[in-house]
């Protein structure tokens, strides 16, 4: 069967449990998260195998084919990153100085923290320089999108708090798309040039990356086949994504142009595309301090012959992820134009993954245990997010006998917390689980999240009563 036909009737849950075997259709699974569109890119051996669409743009639309762009939201970092990166090759930006040596018309404020270990390009691009903002808020229309000045100073018609630094930087990663701004301003300033120009003259351009973009607006020759934002069943407002920060966030792309990159830099980490990075800096990209899943720029999963790279976004109205094994050179991108995107794109990972072997993507079927009523009180509580991918807080609770989750403002809604076999906590819509690590008083004082069984994303610590 060819293979794009092959994905559509074999979508596999999110997590498999024991003793229930479960495939989904395509089809079916649009329906289901109310997903109009999604559009899939393989990679077989370092090389595009074939990309295809499934549903379409909008209600009642076109239909999504290769060619259908979406917005990408945060896999604009590791773009981002590799501009940077070029940047330092020609001696233009240096990877471990003070980056107020590179701002001229800005400057990030010092304080007791920036004073005590100063901030570096390297530590932005690995989210380790412990500056502020996550993300930056809804979209925008085209009339109110702020400049690059408001969004760093947190001032209307920015939506975000000011880009400060609040922690010793070079300690724990915290997911920080304001640090990647003041990364966007360091390349503007180094080139002359505005950050979408230098992305199309670096990257695009020379990758054949041809419908790609940070212009914002969407252009409107691009528009016929872009794929609309959705989220509750609506179209966004505005239709497309308007992001404010360009290099956190702004990227509009095609899942096979996504997919060229992610080939470009493991060829480039490998010593076969110096035009792209020069070998150290492109296999720098690929290491990790300590437990963190970040490199520079990209996200890291896994060891071994199961480790692989690349990143995921989350726009209003938009979902997407991207992997490829470092190893093998086995990969896919997917990018959906709904919000509920972000569980149905894992449904097709894993049915990418079985029908290609990808090397310890597909966790064994969890063997569900009883979670013993005595214990859940000691579940139970709010816990801060002190590292990772940074959120308000994770809620734990009890409602009629079972332990449910929260994290209060997030799309994922409540989820009922189950138990492995191995002790491990999960729920059946996100590929990541949990450990519990209890306290001298009995309860659990502290919950670290992991994906593929290894990898730590988030630390989180009980709050203070």
């Amino acid at each position: 069967m060819e293979p794009s036909l092959h994905l559509a009737e074999n979508l596999l849950p999110v997590v498999r449990v024991a003793g229930e075997d479960v495939r989904y259709t395509m089809h079916e699974r649009l329906a289901a998260y109310g997903c109009p569109g999604v559009s899939v890119a393989v990679i077989e051996d370092g090389k595009l195998s074939w990309a295809a669409g499934y549903g379409v743009i909008e209600e009642d639309g076109a239909p999504v084919d290769a060619d259908t762009i979406f917005a990408g939201a945060s896999i604009s970092k590791p773009v981002t990153a590799i501009i940077a990166l070029r940047l330092v090759e020609r001696g233009l930006l240096k990877l471990d100085g003070d980056v107020n040596e590179h701002l001229v018309s800005w400057k990030l404020p010092e304080n007791e923290f920036t004073r005590a270990v100063p901030v570096t390009l390297r530590m932005l691009l690995g989210h380790r320089g412990g500056t502020t903002v996550h993300g930056f808020g809804g979209t925008f229309g085209p009339d109110e999108l702020p400049d690059i000045y408001e969004i760093l100073e947190g001032k209307p018609p920015a939506r975000n708090e000011p880009v400060r630094v609040d922690k010793l930087p070079g300690g724990d990663a915290r997911y920080s798309g304001g640090g990647t701004t003041i990364v966007q301003l360091m390349i503007e300033e180094a080139t002359g040039k505005p950050f979408e120009e230098v992305a199309q003259e670096e990257i695009f351009g020379p990758l054949g990356m041809t419908r790609s973009t940070y212009a914002r607006p969407l252009p409107a020759e691009l528009q016929a086949n872009a794929a609309v934002g959705y989220e509750n069943g609506e179209a966004i407002p505005h239709r497309y994504s308007s992001t404010a920060a360009l290099a956190a966030g702004g990227i509009w792309t095609t899942a096979s142009d996504y997919a060229r990159l992610l080939i470009a830099t493991r060829e480039a980490a490998q010593g076969r595309r110096p035009s792209l990075l020069r070998q150290d800096l492109a296999a720098a990209m690929m290491e990790r301090p300590g437990s963190s899943e970040f490199g520079l720029g990209w996200s890291l999963v896994g060891e071994g012959d199961s480790r692989r790279f690349g990143h995921g976004g989350s726009n209003p109205g938009y979902q997407c992820e991207s992997f490829l094994y470092e190893a093998s050179g086995k990969g896919a991108v997917v990018m959906t134009n709904a919000e509920s995107g972000l569980i149905l794109y894992w449904e097709i990972f894993n049915g990418i993954a079985e029908r290609y072997n990808w090397p310890g993507f597909l966790r064994p079927a969890k063997e569900i245990v009883p979670i013993p009523e005595a214990d859940m009180a000691d579940y139970a509580g709010e816990f801060e997010i002190v590292s990772g991918v940074e959120m308000p807080l994770l809620r734990i609770f009890v409602e009629e006998g079972r332990l449910k989750s929260e994290i209060p403002g997030m799309r994922s809604g409540i989820q009922d917390v189950l138990l492995d076999k191995e002790g491990r906590m999960f729920n059946r819509s996100s590929p990541f689980e949990t450990e519990l690590i209890r306290g001298a008083s009995g309860r659990v004082d502290e919950i670290v999240a992991y994906v593929g069984g290894t990898t730590e994303i988030m630390r989180a610590k009980r709050r203070a009563a």
